[in-house]
């Protein structure tokens, strides 16, 4: 009895957590809706052109420097207010493709730099602050290496932040170059909507906190001076700076009508990359900030926006410790006690199932215009599920580790071939990915077999995309380590 009240409880406990924050995303659903006709904002009269230092920061991106630095190159603003910096702190062919770049767009009148420095320190928040003391310019605009601005992206965003002194930037919506390439990017873009289209429209329009999503974006330089600028002990330097901001009185303005498209990784592994990076970085910061974020005089619903967003992987380890629960819970289930306590449970699970569903069906229905979309929500959720390992993991090392390296995820643009040199490949975790999708597996014979089908047809989504990313994580990382051994061979030759 005492095993069996200590199951139940931690069950019951785990369930509450998550029907909390499946009512979350029910409130910014039905927010979105209610909020809609403020989706494309009047914008302000320009009535001068503040100088703006376009920053770039690359790392070993062969394949679509040159696209970003000639997009940049078209930006609407007069010459001698823009100033580009190729923040390069490649190692790789990329510092000779940019420099070719730079040097073709001086002789056409660009203010535009190439920075390279010794080292790689603090990594791109490093670079970031690097360039920022080169700089005498009002305003910051940051694109990554696999972005294209539109042409008009300073013309619709520098007006808010000259007509408001208390507006430290402005982000943009990420919109996604590569998204019908295939069946797994159509996946993460399924996944991305979520927090581009919903969330950070719903935090914007309601005065909430948001983060600034460290790409798409552009800063004021003042803001950024008064809050120190960028800080480097996290992999998340967007979320630190976020934070910082809003506790000494600024805040960002969301714009989702301008979109910044850019490129998804057509790489599991660098997907996954991607992911643990950020879902570590978010712990650190919540860890680095939490004290601060407590004692500030905000509302409870910006102090619960920081944990959620900085805190929201741990649903993953949450998910993971329910899952290993199940089975005695069906056991349980199945002696005949407890009756009405499992049809409470049942309804809550289903409701925060369906609320969480929803949530990411709205997003991406509504980008697409067509509400036969909603068919893929099952495949959209089996990349969110089947990050449940990966994640777990980001989210121990963030807990429990200090620092770490900040992995850039490599895009192959339209002419190259992907590089997965520099980012994680854990045989390791790719086979526990493997074999934590195969007990989902024979969960869901049981739970057929005692005519448990929600929970069977729930519990394969996630089951399908264990399996969708884990074995092809270890067939990839397979291939690799033979080549690795001939590599490590030569160098000794």
């Amino acid at each position: 009895m005492e095993l069996e009240g200590i199951v139940l409880g931690v069950y019951l406990l785990l369930l509450g957590v998550f029907t909390l924050i499946s009512l979350r995303y029910l409130y910014h659903v039905l927010s979105f809706y209610t909020l809609l006709k403020g989706w494309r904002l009047k914008r302000p009269r320009l009535r001068r052109y503040p100088k703006v230092c376009v920053q770039l920061p690359v790392f070993n991106e062969p394949f679509v420097v040159e696209r970003v630095i000639r997009a940049t190159a078209q930006l609407d603003w007069p010459k001698d207010k823009l100033e580009i910096q190729v923040l390069d702190d490649s190692t790789d062919e990329t510092p000779l493709i940019a420099s070719k770049v730079v040097e073709e767009l001086k002789r056409e009148g660009f203010d535009i730099k190439h920075v390279r420095r010794k080292g790689r320190e603090g990594f791109k928040a490093g670079a970031l602050a690097y360039g920022m003391r080169l700089s005498d310019a009002d305003y910051f605009a940051i694109f990554d290496a696999d972005f294209i601005p539109p042409k008009d992206f300073l013309k619709k965003t520098v007006p808010f932040l000259e007509e408001d002194p208390k507006l430290a930037g402005v982000q943009t919506r990420w919109g996604f170059l590569n998204e019908e390439s295939s069946v797994f990017t159509m996946a993460q873009a399924f996944m991305l909507n979520l927090h581009f289209v919903v969330e950070q429209f719903v935090r914007s329009r309601t005065g909430m906190w948001m983060t600034f999503n460290g790409t798409a974006g552009i800063l004021k330089r003042s803001a950024l001076e008064w809050v120190g600028g960028w800080e480097t002990d996290t992999l998340t330097e967007d979320s630190d700076l976020s934070i910082r901001l809003y506790s000494k009185g600024y805040r960002i303005l969301y714009l989702p009508d301008v979109v910044c498209f850019s490129e998804l990784p057509d790489s599991i592994l660098a997907f996954k990359s991607q992911q643990k990076r950020w879902a570590k970085g978010g712990v650190q910061v919540a860890k680095k900030y939490w004290k601060r974020i407590l004692s500030l005089d905000w509302p409870i619903s910006w102090k619960v926006e920081v944990f959620m967003q900085t805190l929201g992987n741990f649903g993953y380890p949450l998910g993971v410790v329910l899952l290993l629960l199940l089975p005695y819970i069906l056991y349980l289930k199945f002696t005949g006690r407890y009756e009405m306590l499992y049809t409470v449970m049942g309804g809550f699970a289903v409701f925060s199932i369906l609320a969480v569903w929803v949530a990411f069906g709205v997003a991406y229905s509504f980008i697409k215009r067509d509400w036969k979309t909603l068919f893929f929500i099952p495949i959209g959720m089996a990349i969110v599920g089947g990050l449940m390992i990966n994640n777990t993991n980001a989210v121990l090392e963030g807990i429990f580790g200090e620092g770490g390296v900040f992995e850039r995820t490599p895009k192959a643009g339209e002419r190259g071939r992907l590089k997965l040199k520099g980012i994680s490949k854990s045989l390791r975790l790719a086979k526990m990915e493997v074999w934590f999708g195969t007990y989902l597996l024979v969960l869901i014979v049981v739970s057929t077999f005692l005519n448990q089908m929600i929970l069977a047809l729930t519990v394969a989504v996630s089951a399908f995309g264990l399996m969708w990313l884990g074995t092809s994580s270890v067939i990839r990382i397979s291939q690799e380590i033979p080549e690795s051994i001939w590599e490590w061979r030569e160098s000794l030759l």
